[in-house]
Formats: structure tokens, sequence, C-alpha cells
């Protein structure tokens, strides 16, 4: 399903050809693809639903961790001082703890803070007998709390990956559903071209194809390449846009809306926004097809607008 047709566009024409369905079916005889066009329909926009309330939850995950983590990281730069007195005449001893100084906590990336917090743990607790019991308590509970918010903060991206990972199946499920529906119809009316206004409100998706013109909003699946504009015919054009997803986007003009972009071509990073040139995206009277590849391995998100 091309990505011109937002989610919004695409729930309510099915919305409105399953109202219609119901409304038009005479002696039954489309109620098999009224079932299966509502169960897609309940599959994707249930599979959103779901994606909305994780994300939701991993937002409060990441806000604890990122909260526990700072207090871990000014516990241990408070903890220097009285390490660096108590072992004053045994530097080994104090490098245990801090063998590349406190700057080495600071600039952990969060798989790395919780190895070498476990490893500070462990130190601490080897040499407890130097420390009162608050101090070591202290720390251990601060650290369990940063290992365990980061744990929930995992899980929940997990299931928000998962989410999306339905929702990679479910839309394409949904669009060949409401193919099936219009085939089925019309053989059914076979010649009678009025009923297709019966079933289909055509008018929702011509909206979003006269928006798309200049403005494309979709998810994109990864090592997946998508047309955005085939219409643009110079290389002045300003093109904006923003990444909204978790996957590295590759964008610019192709000779053909099919060919895939690549990291030689404009990279745009996880929550970067900008405008360029469609020239500088590599605009030629050749190269006239703005394409964007998602090289995974994440469902990524995107808006492009021409101003």
């Amino acid at each position: 399903m091309s990505p011109q047709i937002s989610r919004e566009r695409l729930k309510d024409f099915t919305e409105s050809h399953i109202a219609r369905l119901t409304a038009n079916n005479p002696g039954g005889i489309f109620t098999t693809i009224l079932t299966n066009i509502t169960n897609a329909y309940n599959s994707y926009f249930g599979d959103l639903s779901s994606e909305s309330v994780n994300l939701a939850v991993q937002e409060g995950k990441t806000i604890a961790m990122e909260s526990s983590k700072t207090a871990l990281l000014k516990n241990i730069s408070e903890n220097e001082g009285l390490i660096s007195y108590t072992y004053r005449n045994n530097p080994e001893t104090y490098e245990e703890f801090y063998p590349q100084g406190v700057d080495e906590y600071y600039q952990a990336d969060l798989p790395t803070l919780e190895t070498i917090s476990n490893r500070y743990l462990t130190v601490l607790t080897n040499h407890a007998a130097d420390f009162t019991a608050v101090f070591v308590a202290t720390y251990g509970l601060l650290q369990g709390t940063y290992v365990a918010n980061r744990a929930a903060q995992t899980t929940a991206k997990g299931n928000v990956d998962s989410e999306r990972s339905d929702l990679a199946t479910s839309r394409p499920a949904l669009a060949l559903q409401l193919t099936k529906n219009l085939l089925t119809i019309s053989l059914e009316y076979a010649g009678d071209e009025s009923k297709a206004a019966v079933y289909f409100d055509q008018s929702i998706l011509n909206a979003a194809f006269r928006e798309s013109e200049k403005k494309v909003e979709s998810a994109i699946d990864p090592l997946v390449t998508q047309n955005v504009f085939d219409s643009i015919t110079k290389g002045e054009v300003e093109i904006k846009g923003k990444n909204n997803g978790e996957s590295v986007l590759y964008i610019g003009f192709k000779a053909t809306a099919e060919e895939p972009c690549t990291a030689a071509d404009k990279v745009v990073n996880p929550g970067e926004e900008g405008s360029t040139s469609s020239a500088e995206l590599g605009y030629t009277s050749v190269n006239k097809y703005l394409n964007i590849t998602n090289p995974g391995p994440m469902i990524g998100n995107y808006v492009i607008e021409k101003v």
C-alpha cells in the first residue's frame, strides 16, 4: 500500500467500507468478505493501539532508567573523595574502583555502565570492612535500581519492536483484503461500475493523494525502498523532513522509483530533521525519483515535505 495513504485515512476508508458493506449485503452474499475485512481491520488497528500503549510504557521506563542512572553516577562521583583518602597510601586498591578515573563511568554507554558498575559493586563488597555499612548499602541500592530499571526499559523497547513487527505484517494484510473485496464485488456486479461508489468512498483516498503531492508521512519496513515524490522537475525545490523512527534512513534521487538508496546518499539518523534542495539530494534530469531506503534492522518512520 502506498506510503501516501496515512494510517488515519486508511482507518477512515476501511471503516466507511465496512459500514457500506454491512448495509449493502443482499442475501448475505458478502458476509465472508465482510468478516475477513473486519478481522483484518481489528488486527491492524489493534496492533496500532498496542504500539501506542507500549510506547507510553517505554517512555516511562526510560525516564525511570535515566533518573536512576543519574543517581548512580552522582554516588560514584561523590564516593571518589572518600575512597581516594582511604587508600591514599594504597593506590592499587583505589584503581580497582577507578581504573580509568570517574570519567570512565560518565562516558560509558548503558550496557557498559551496567558492566562496570557491577565491577565497582564487587570491589566495594570485597573492601566493605574499610567503609561504613550505610556507605556500602547506599551504593548497592542505587546500582541495583539502575540495573532493574535498565532491564525494564529493555523489555519495554522489545515490546515496541514486536508490535512494530506485527504492524509490518498486518497493514499489508489489510490492504490485500481490501483488494480482494474490490475484486469480489466487481465480479458480482460485472459491468456495473456504479456499484463501486456504493461500497467504497474513493474521495478519502483521493484526498490523501492530493495532499501527498506536497507531504508524505509513512512507516517503512527494514530493507524496503519507497518512492516519495516523482513529480519534481528542478533542482531548486526545497525538501524538508524528519526521521521520526529508530532506524537510520537513506534518501536521494534515483533513476527509477524502485532503485534503493545507499549510505553514499543522504544519511538521516533517528530524530534528525532539516531541509535541503533537491539538487543536493542528487536531482538531475535522469535521477528524478526521490526514494527513501531503510537499511534495517528496525522499522522506520519519516515525514518529507516539499516547501
